[in-house]
């Protein structure tokens, strides 16, 4: 078993591998690339990019097409692709989304911020992507229990909250613009 790291540092036959994974992915075939992507990372254990994209085809073929990947495996490719590459926004983002879908809020949220710490340029999108998932999310799964205000209130002062960093506003500046 051999461990490369991702990118312009893969070995021919390792970027040849990962190509393959990435045609079914970009084909939309992610049940196939989900396995193709679970090899990639067994031979392949340090390549952030890899265990990155099995996270996603896996969350992918499990939500639109119903494969049965768990959370947890997916949580764990998420993760060990932060820990190999932690420099990387877009696998923060990824997995908070991820783990909003999954009911996660908090870890969603961490994760969330953690890419703004990476980059702040993506401050106002992400926290605005935060915001508006965050409260889609909550008022699909609570239902009728989300049309009481003072059941809402919380979930919704989250959101706005996050609303207004990305607007880069305190409540006081909004109140008054309101």
């Amino acid at each position: 078993m051999s461990d490369e790291i991702s990118g312009a540092a893969r070995s021919p036959v390792a970027q040849k591998s990962f190509e393959v994974a990435m045609k079914a992915m970009d084909q939309g075939d992610f049940k196939k690339a989900h396995s193709a992507f679970k090899k990639f990372v067994a031979e392949y254990t340090e390549d952030a990019e890899g265990w990155y994209y099995l996270a996603e085809s896996g969350y992918y073929a499990a939500g639109m097409f119903g494969a049965r990947v768990k959370d947890e495996e997916i949580i764990e490719a998420y993760t060990k692709a932060i820990e190999l590459d932690g420099n990387r926004p877009e696998f923060y983002q990824s997995y908070g989304h991820f783990c909003i879908e999954a009911g996660k809020y908090d870890e969603a949220e961490k994760a969330y911020a953690e890419a703004v710490q990476i980059d702040s340029s993506l401050a106002a999108s992400l926290y605005s992507e935060f915001a508006i998932d965050y409260f889609d999310n909550v008022m699909a799964k609570y239902g009728e229990i989300m049309e009481d205000p003072k059941a809402r209130a919380p979930y919704a002062k989250k959101a706005l909250m996050y609303m207004l960093k990305a607007l880069e506003l305190d409540p006081e500046e909004a109140k008054s613009l309101l």
